[in-house]
């Protein structure tokens, strides 16, 4: 992982990385495209068109010399992109704030496995099928703040027990009312997305890591490698080992 100061504006481009931040203000700008998307936590900025947090579930573009300030929790991370051009929805400054659907987040849970201790740099099959994704993109935030919480909490712990209660507790609102806010922002039940995000952790960390099949487990929120593997089975269709690294 890195910060942002080991990164400088002669970077080849594009590029990927995963870093964290501190809670001091900084400020700065660049020559090219930033993209910011939180894996967990939340990401404060402000620029001269938008001024707020940006959390799980949004990202925010940041315009070539556009002078931001920004500050997080030192344990959120964020998947960054800095890019020479990014889908010309994503160009207007004045909205700088954008949805990630599904498909685009499964991707970051990737990125986030793959690029955790190295940044990648250059053009190639990876960088071409984020571009895919971001085409497919929606300027403006699909949740409130509240469900903004919510999603960075389940992410910043994927195999935690995540309670209706908790999280609505979290959300400020009553378990009811929780429960279709939450429908409506990440198209899922609480149950069916917390399935969702761990099963696809899970794919990612044995395609791209040693961990063996109990850590696995574990840190997706199963107590025993065969509770496991009998989810994933039912999810993906095929055992863990169809998709473990060689």
């Amino acid at each position: 992982m890195s910060n942002d100061s080991e990164i400088n504006e002669e970077t080849e481009l594009p590029s990927l990385s995963i870093r964290s931040y501190t809670r001091t203000v900084r400020s700065h700008a660049h020559p090219y495209y930033q993209l910011v998307l939180p894996i967990n936590g939340h990401i404060e900025i402000a620029q001269d068109c938008y001024t707020g947090n940006v959390g799980v579930g949004e990202g925010v573009c940041i315009a070539p010399h556009e002078i931001h300030d920004f500050s997080a929790n030192e344990n959120a991370k964020f998947v960054v992109a800095d890019l020479l051009s990014v889908p010309v929805q994503l160009q207007d400054k004045h909205s700088p704030i954008f949805q990630v659907n599904s498909a685009l987040q499964a991707f970051l849970s990737f990125v986030e496995v793959q690029l955790t201790h190295y940044a990648f740099y250059g053009h190639s099959e990876v960088a071409e099928l984020f571009q895919v994704l971001l085409a497919k993109s929606e300027v403006g935030s699909a949740t409130g703040k509240g469900m903004t919480r919510v999603l960075s909490h389940i992410h910043s712990d994927v195999g935690g027990e995540h309670s209706v209660k908790n999280l609505s507790g979290l959300a400020c609102m009553g378990t009811t009312q929780f429960k279709k806010r939450f429908k409506e922002a990440s198209g899922h039940s609480l149950r069916d997305y917390l399935v969702k995000v761990r099963m696809e952790k899970a794919k990612a960390l044995l395609r791209n890591t040693d961990t063996p099949m109990l850590g696995i487990a574990q840190l997706t929120g199963y107590e025993d490698v065969a509770a496991f593997s009998r989810r994933f089975k039912a999810y993906f269709g095929q055992p863990p080992k169809f998709f473990k690294r060689k």
